[in-house]
């Protein structure tokens, strides 16, 4: 191997790591937010007013 196909393979594992460590990092933040009690309180709020207009839809049409 050739000492620049050695810094291409070095740099395309670099740019593997720092996507997989972001895709982790965004995961993570993702999770944490997910899990918090007044988030899931307002996604169920969400889901029951989604349901309520949907009802309300399905009744005009």
């Amino acid at each position: 191997m050739t000492a620049l196909e050695e810094e291409r393979c070095v740099q395309e594992a670099v740019r593997r790591h720092a996507r997989t460590s972001a895709f982790r990092e965004a995961e993570d933040a993702v999770s944490t937010v997910l899990s918090d009690p007044g988030v899931q309180e307002a996604g169920v709020r969400v889901e029951a007013s989604e349901t309520e207009l949907g009802m309300d839809l399905c009744a005009r049409l």
